[in-house]
């Protein structure tokens, strides 16, 4: 995000380019952190990662990806990790019924529409915050001289993912520690994933 950013006259050279290996860096372990969690869920037929951060996940990616991203590293990067997130949802939908089994059979059973429902629900929160703040220049905290978004002059998308793609951040650290208190065993998941 903010790829196309010009940094002030008093910053570094080195500051945009090292932004862009620390996000390709990054992409990189969110890939290598769905691919392992896909083979873990596969492999201990329960799935990984919870149903709501997995949403808001999603939902966050798919936004950004045909909304918010400008540049193409960044939007192959993001896409790259909405198609990772094939095998999250199918070993989800797949292994609810099982995981669900001894607490609510019908939400088990119904994973799928379930999944399909919030999704939906959480493009729109998605977008609607996205589009508020893109909305007009300045959104955020601090100076918006040289952020750009599509040739517009004050628009912060980096500050824009640090609120949005923090939040979904928190709510799968605060939901994977749930999932695995509440199942009392670390199926589809494991220390090197986290």
């Amino acid at each position: 995000m903010g790829s196309s950013d010009i940094p002030p006259d008093h910053a570094p050279s080195w500051l945009v380019p090292l932004h862009m290996a620390l996000l390709g860096v990054g992409v990189i372990f969110w890939d290598a952190t769905y691919i392992l969690m896909t083979r873990r869920a596969l492999a201990t037929k329960a799935y990984g990662m919870p149903l709501l951060a997995l949403v808001i996940n999603v939902s966050w990616e798919l936004v950004t990806v045909f909304y918010v991203c400008e540049a193409w590293l960044e939007t192959v990067g993001f896409f790259i990790w909405l198609v990772l997130d094939l095998g999250l949802i199918y070993t989800t939908i797949k292994f609810a019924p099982n995981m669900w089994a001894r607490s609510n059979r019908w939400v088990g059973r119904h994973m799928g529409w379930i999944f399909t429902i919030m999704t939906a629900v959480g493009c729109l929160g998605q977008y609607a915050f996205a589009s508020w703040w893109l909305k007009e220049p300045g959104m955020g905290s601090g100076v918006k001289d040289g952020k750009w978004w599509f040739g517009k002059e004050g628009y912060d998308t980096t500050e824009l993912a640090f609120w949005s793609a923090g939040f979904a951040q928190i709510v799968a650290s605060v939901t994977s520690i749930s999932m695995l208190l509440t199942r009392g065993h670390s199926g589809g998941v494991s220390y090197s994933i986290w």
